[in-house]
């Protein structure tokens, strides 16, 4: 079948119809293939992040667990050496009170006549009034 010009249009006929069943075949059969692929392909990726979220999520924690425990082991340290340098002072200081004396007197060269009442404890753990505050 030609025309005058002698086009021959079954070729085109025939193009048209292939192009028009790829549409078809596409939007029928392949469009709604691809989508459940691509919707799980998307789940997949959704799926692989939330594992590296929890994934981050435990080495912080991890991280954080471990920063206490090393906190409180080095609390502990710094107590236990608090501890033996109180022991060791007070055993010197039981054993040498002459430094206590020397405090005691170098508090009263600077205390001046300021008057104020300064209780010293006695054998029994009753405290002396100073005298000097009766005589005025």
């Amino acid at each position: 079948m030609e025309d005058q010009a002698g086009f021959p249009w079954a070729p085109l006929f025939l193009v048209v119809a292939i192009i028009i069943g790829l549409i078809l075949v596409w939007t029928i059969w392949l469009y709604p293939l691809w989508r459940v692929w691509a919707a799980h392909q998307e789940g997949l990726a959704d799926l692989a992040q939330a594992k590296n979220e929890q994934a981050i999520q435990v080495a912080e924690a991890q991280g954080r667990k471990d920063a206490a425990t090393l906190n409180k082991e080095a609390a502990i340290i710094e107590a236990e050496a608090v501890a033996a340098q109180i022991d060791k002072i007070g055993k010197e200081l039981s054993a040498h009170d002459l430094y206590l004396r020397w405090q005691w007197i170098e508090m009263m060269k600077h205390r001046g006549d300021s008057g104020d009442t300064i209780y010293v404890p006695t054998e029994g753990s009753l405290p002396i009034l100073e005298a000097g505050r009766f005589n005025k």
